[in-house]
């Protein structure tokens, strides 16, 4: 084999080397476009969950709230009389005893 032919040979090898590591750097860019746009995404979706637990945290806590209010109002037309100012939502009881809630 010549020298000429080898080195065609070669030249032909390294352009396609160079073709593969074009397509493959291109691969490269479109997966990273790819994940750049799944992370925003997963990030809004992670932001509207927040968003969500929030508002259903807060209507439940109203929810229980009301709820609350409400049975002390009960109370208080069965009892006229009775001095319901100790009673509250962040109080519970502890050894028969109503006693602040500690919140972790």
């Amino acid at each position: 084999m010549s020298l000429w032919i080898r080195v065609c040979e070669l030249e032909e090898a390294d352009e396609e080397s160079q073709s593969k590591i074009l397509r493959l750097e291109q691969r490269s860019i479109s997966r990273d476009v790819q994940l750049s746009r799944a992370e925003v995404e997963l990030h809004q979706q992670a932001k509207r969950f927040e968003e969500v637990e929030a508002e259903l945290t807060g209507d439940v806590l109203d929810a229980y709230d009301e709820g609350f209010k409400n049975s002390l109002a009960q109370i208080v037309c069965a009892h006229p009389r009775m001095d319901i100012t100790p009673f509250t939502v962040s109080n519970r009881v502890e050894n028969r005893q109503i006693v602040p809630r500690v919140l972790p």
